[in-house]
């Protein structure tokens, strides 16, 4: 029995198709490569116009210094801790612009309060503390596209340049400014699965940016932060800055379990004396002990409020503050605390 011979309407149609088909590869290759044009053309424009609109800026003249307190009276030197900005977040009663209002909100209520302190002794010197999650990311959970107001890159710029207002507005009230970032986990980039160097951090690169656009001032110490746990020295004073993810899985430890990582490192695990631990991440403002009796582990808030995740899945909703500490640089040990209220 011979081969069935194909039938004629379908002998035209394999032609035909198989014609159709060449064009039609022909024609997405070439809209493609049109698209493909367009897109490198406008992610070209996109950061030509980004780094344009930074060269064009006029020179950021130093911060004029506030007048030298000639009192001899010991001298104290403020503390500050800004944290967990979440910079784009965006929830029932927070977003980008609320950051910005509340972050340089901070600012003013910690140098009215320095002024307070300064009615009984000198407060020359100021040291901030950056604790990480500056920016709310990307990476960190399937729905975060949805919960934010800024894309990343634009969340990078807003939040380097509300840092350098920040650090600047300290400048115009301190004689002498020392900065010390530490980046969060907001801020990685990719998942956790990515083979990404921990150090790629949008928190850090957000720092580097202010860093440099502040680099001719003379009164501020700024160095990089290379490493995930940042050493602090006021003096006599010692602390570690963390963010607050190092401790147990998946970013959460209890209080007891930072009191026994604590005491371990106090012991000598880490290799470098100190008194206090500082930690931010549990969106919480609270202190516990260590067993030396001297030293404090300090949890300090954020500026964001009504969080959903934390809200649903730890019970937890804090208030908007941050904290302002004084430091008695001789003695090495913290005088006063605040929890500054930013609702």
């Amino acid at each position: 029995m011979g081969a069935k011979p194909v039938a004629l309407s379908d002998a035209i149609g394999e032609e035909a198709s198989s014609e159709q088909l060449r064009q039609v590869l022909a024609r997405t290759q070439r809209q493609l490569a049109e698209a493909k044009q367009r897109n490198a053309d406008l992610s070209d424009a996109t950061y030509r116009g980004a780094f344009d609109a930074v060269m064009s800026m006029k020179p950021i003249l130093p911060v004029t210094p506030p007048k030298i307190d000639k009192r001899k009276t010991k001298a104290e030197v403020a503390l500050v801790h800004a944290t967990d900005w979440q910079g784009s977040k965006v929830t029932t009663s927070y977003n980008s612009e609320i950051m910005r209002k509340r972050v340089m909100e901070f600012a003013e209520k910690s140098v009215k309060i320095t002024e307070i302190q300064r009615s009984d002794h000198p407060v020359k010197d100021c040291t901030i503390m950056f604790g990480g999650d500056m920016v709310e990311g990307l990476f960190n959970y399937s729905a975060q596209l949805w919960e934010i107001d800024a894309s990343l890159f634009t969340q990078f710029t807003t939040v380097s340049f509300l840092i350098t207002d920040f650090v600047r507005y300290f400048l115009a009230n301190y004689e002498t400014v020392n900065v010390v970032a530490e980046w969060g986990n907001h801020g990685r980039i990719g998942s956790k699965r990515d083979h990404v160097p921990k150090g790629d951090n949008i928190d850090r690169m957000c720092y580097e940016f202010a860093r440099n656009m502040l680099k001719q001032e003379k009164r501020l110490t700024w160095e990089d932060c290379p490493e995930d746990i940042q050493k602090v020295q006021v003096g006599n004073y010692r602390a570690l800055l963390m963010h607050g993810d190092e401790v147990g899985r998946s970013g959460f430890a209890s209080p007891s379990a930072w009191q026994s990582a604590g005491n371990r490192w106090k012991a000598g695990a880490f290799k470098w004396d100190f008194q206090d631990i500082y930690l931010g991440h549990y969106h919480r403002f609270a202190q516990e002990p260590l067993s030396d009796g001297l030293g404090t582990i300090y949890w300090t808030g954020s500026t964001e409020s009504d969080n959903r995740y934390a809200r649903d899945s730890m019970a937890a909703s804090g208030v908007p503050s941050q904290r302002l500490h004084f430091i008695d640089p001789v003695k090495g040990r913290v005088t006063a605390q605040y929890q500054v209220w930013l609702d």
